[in-house]
């Protein structure tokens, strides 16, 4: 289940603002665990409802050259870095395979813990129109986090690239509960396209 939360208590995101500016997008993914364990952020994977509201994003960013400059462009992400004083920049991958709303993203990925998503949300309050900022996350988010568990609760649409997630997240600690290896063991059998052992809904997932 996914809970949806004002930004009161999430402060530590204030940081992620500046990723927030220019477009439409949200951050969902892998990144929150990083910034909840106080860990350098690889990656921030930036989000769209449509196809416009990419090309919108991939604009924005193209054109603030003083600010940013391409880092790299495949078929599944166009990423960008900043020309600042921050250190250890994160990438920035603007994703174009998948679109929807922050709660059919997250509720697309695997694991309960990139099951989070930091998003903008016109709201009309009958005086005014503003933009809030929210937070959505899987119920059982921090619980997973905190104790480095690995959780599939209903998705698994790659389940060889899953697999593989699982081996890369066991090197920093995060091992899949029972339930999970169960269900992983059972997907693997009904693999048949051994081809594309690396396929995933996006490059780069984490």
């Amino acid at each position: 289940m996914l809970i949806t939360k004002p930004l009161d208590n999430f402060y530590n995101l204030k940081k992620l603002d500046r990723f927030m500016v220019g477009h439409k997008g949200f951050i969902a993914g892998g990144c929150f665990k990083n910034v909840f364990n106080n860990e350098p952020m690889k990656d921030i994977d930036i989000f769209f409802e449509s196809n416009a509201d990419f090309l919108e994003a991939k604009k924005y960013y193209a054109d603030k050259t003083d600010n940013y400059y391409l880092y790299y462009e495949n078929k599944n992400v166009t990423a960008y870095k900043e020309r600042s004083k921050y250190h250890n920049n994160p990438t920035i991958e603007l994703v174009q395979t998948i679109f929807g709303t922050a709660e059919e993203i997250i509720n697309s990925f695997d694991f309960t813990i990139v099951k989070f998503a930091y998003f903008k949300e016109q709201v009309n309050d009958g005086e005014e129109i503003f933009v809030e900022y929210k937070v959505m996350h899987d119920e059982n988010f921090f619980e997973h986090l905190q104790r480095k568990r690995l959780v599939i609760d209903n998705q698994m649409p790659f389940p060889v690239s899953t697999f593989e997630r699982v081996l890369r997240y066991a090197r920093y600690g995060y091992f899949p509960c029972r339930e999970t290896k169960v269900r992983l063991i059972e997907a693997l059998r009904e693999v048949e396209d051994l081809e594309g052992l690396s396929s995933s809904l996006y490059h780069g997932l984490d």
